[in-house]
């Protein structure tokens, strides 16, 4: 457990870590768009294997990606039964459930390969145009990158009281919901006074006071960016065309 990336950035020099910020997060919209579409077992299985190749593509270990997923289990778990108590059909119940996980393993992609300022100068990017209108784009990109952070910090928070519990002798396995009551309030807690003491930080540097920003470094657009926003844009159709139109 001591060697999991809980939502942070590891460094690499695959493909993935080298698309241009603006095409990944473009590339990631669409992507959380289709699985929202998907409801036929061809569409479901043929994003599988698009997953799964940009996994591999990513060099990361893929049991990071495992372990991160499975950190979410009862929250699976919980909704599963809720959607089951509210009347849905079993088969729509799991459907719902690969949905969230793809979701999950999606934003772990992004995060695994993106780095906090990367993910915030795509947003900003992306949506620049917004700013004509008086959507204060540059905000909204920096919360973002600050929710992203956050949960991270959160993780890392849980996995060092989880230590120092150990190193304590407290039995933390025993009533797991007391324990998890125990590791959660101080994590959310310090996870909020590094959040406050990130703000401050930036406030000493004058960020937002230029109207104009800079990046110190931005990939190019490269032909696999766009051939991965051309796939997406296509499988939109498929799954329109096999799943609501047939």
């Amino acid at each position: 457990m001591n060697n999991i990336s809980y939502f942070r950035y590891i460094t690499g020099e695959s493909k993935i870590h080298n698309m241009n910020s603006k095409m990944k997060i473009l590339w990631f919209l669409l992507c959380i768009l289709n699985i929202c579409l998907i409801r036929d077992n061809i569409s479901l299985a043929t994003f599988s294997l698009f997953i799964l190749y940009i996994i591999f593509s990513t060099k990361i270990n893929p049991s990071c990606y495992i372990k991160n997923v499975f950190v979410l289990l009862p929250v699976y778990v919980l909704l599963f039964v809720f959607l089951y108590l509210i009347g849905l059909k079993l088969y729509l119940c799991l459907l719902i459930i690969m949905k969230v996980i793809y979701i999950v393993l999606l934003f772990l992609i992004l995060t695994f390969t993106t780095s906090l300022s990367e993910i915030a100068w795509g947003f900003e990017c992306l949506f620049e145009k917004l700013k004509k209108v008086g959507i204060p784009i540059t905000k909204i990109a920096l919360r973002i990158a600050f929710g992203i952070k956050f949960l991270s910090m959160l993780f890392e928070q849980i996995k060092t009281i989880r230590k120092s519990m150990a190193y304590r002798g407290v039995p933390y396995k025993k009533g797991i919901i007391s324990s998890f009551t125990k590791m959660l309030i101080p994590s959310v807690r310090l996870s909020y006074n590094l959040s406050k003491r990130t703000i401050v930080a930036m406030k000493l540097r004058f960020y937002g006071y230029s109207k104009k920003r800079t990046n110190y470094h931005d990939n190019k657009k490269t032909a696999f960016d766009k051939a991965l926003i051309v796939c997406n844009v296509i499988y939109i159709y498929v799954i329109i065309w096999l799943g609501w139109l047939k």
